[in-house]
């Protein structure tokens, strides 16, 4: 005769093994979780997003995860902190002291409600910061962001916000720097007149000084060698040296005028035209007449 089971074993039985059943089914998706972690967190590396794929790395290198897998996301891991550029950020007021009260986003998204002084993380590329603080127009900085990059300092200057009606026009919609402001970013333009019309003075006193000497020494060769009666080709050439001589320093003394009225009125108003200038020298008999003409 068959032994009959008793009910109350069946539903013990099936009580167990469904009990050994739920953890190998919690298993089974914490590896499948891993596995889409690790996945993920190559992708982003790749695509040089590192922070999100940080945070992948870190998922699938829990306990939870196979021994294969977290071996490999520990090491993914270590070598994307590594990658991951920090900056430091700061930023001054118009009187050039440093203020704290600073918001900064990075391509639109919000990365500092406030400088503290610490270092933040981005991912690398070309990106975007902006500043912004009450009572301040906002700046716009346009980095490009290296991998491995750490505690690169990036500072921005905050001027005042621009008064109701005023022309934008700068950077950030800041107020338009004022005219003597603009007129004076490019002094070296201002000075090539006066350098120029200097270096023409220096030459022509140079050609003065080494005609005339060389004049004074054919004249006072031919007094004692055949004056009166010296050969008319001599004499000639004595007084082409004489001649030379004299428009050389009408040269040099007209730019040399030049030159200090160009340092003078450099500061002409913005959009004037430029300044420039023309020497005129004409030949007389036995000398020469310089005239400077010009418009500053």
């Amino acid at each position: 005769m068959t032994p009959r089971t008793s009910p109350r074993f069946l539903v013990a039985a099936a009580l167990s093994a469904a009990a050994c059943l739920q953890p190998a089914r919690a298993r089974a998706g914490d590896a499948e979780a891993c596995f889409t972690a690790s996945e993920e967190g190559q992708r982003l590396r790749d695509e040089g997003r590192l922070r999100e794929a940080r945070a992948r790395f870190i998922a699938c290198g829990g306990a939870d995860c196979p021994d294969l897998v977290q071996s490999d996301c520990a090491g993914w891991l270590s070598d994307v902190t590594a990658r991951v550029p920090t900056l430091i950020l700061s930023a001054q007021d118009e009187q050039g002291h440093d203020v704290a009260d600073v918001r900064v986003t990075i391509d639109g998204a919000p990365l500092s409600a406030r400088l503290d002084g610490k270092a933040v993380e981005v991912d690398p590329g070309e990106r975007v910061l902006r500043f912004e603080r009450a009572g301040s127009a906002p700046v716009e900085l346009r980095l490009v962001v290296r991998e491995g990059e750490k505690l690169r300092r990036v500072s921005a200057r905050l001027g005042r916000t621009a008064a109701p009606g005023a022309s934008a026009g700068a950077p950030g919609g800041g107020a338009v720097p004022p005219r003597e402001d603009r007129a004076a970013s490019s002094p070296a333009s201002a000075l090539v007149l006066p350098i120029a019309l200097g270096g023409v003075a220096a030459g022509s006193g140079v050609a003065y000084a080494a005609l005339g000497l060389s004049a004074r020494a054919d004249a006072d060769r031919l007094r004692a060698t055949c004056a009166p009666r010296c050969a008319e080709a001599d004499v000639d050439a004595v007084r082409a040296k004489i001649l030379g001589a004299n428009i050389a320093f009408g040269v040099g003394v007209a730019a040399l005028a030049g030159a200090v009225a160009a340092l003078v009125l450099r500061r002409a108003e913005p959009g004037a035209p430029a300044a420039t200038a023309a020497v005129h020298v004409v030949p007389l008999r036995g000398g020469a007449a310089a005239a400077l003409g010009g418009r500053f």
